[in-house]
């Protein structure tokens, strides 16, 4: 159960990390100075420190748990969270291909946390 909890703060922070640097970078032709002009925005800067977030958070589950197990759920967990955040936030639709493998991936998900260990 810590390292589904762990792994759910890790995937939220790097998803809102990317998500809000996508939005703060998107379009841009990248230089130095666009770059800089982007970061240094209101989703830039929280898309930074989410991120930053993410690297404590990836150190901490490192600490204790097992690569194996935590590498598959932060990838399914990923995918959840990327299209939840693109549904929300950037108000794409959800089609029943799309369904059909957030099912299969919270399957996933829950069959790999019930193992003893994690």
């Amino acid at each position: 159960m810590k390292l589904l909890l762990w792994t759910i703060a890790h995937s939220a922070l790097t998803v809102g990390g990317m998500g809000l640097l996508t939005i703060a970078l998107g379009g841009r032709e990248i230089t130095f100075r666009t770059l800089l002009d982007g970061l240094l925005t209101l989703p830039g800067i929280t898309g930074v420190v989410l991120l930053f977030g993410s690297f404590l958070t990836t150190a901490a589950v490192l600490s204790f748990a097992r690569l194996s197990l935590f590498i598959p759920l932060n990838t399914g967990l990923v995918f959840l969270f990327t299209l939840l955040f693109a549904v929300f936030v950037q108000h794409e639709k959800i089609n029943v291909p799309i369904l059909l493998g957030m099912v299969l991936i919270v399957s996933g998900i829950a069959i790999i946390s019930g193992q003893r260990g994690s």
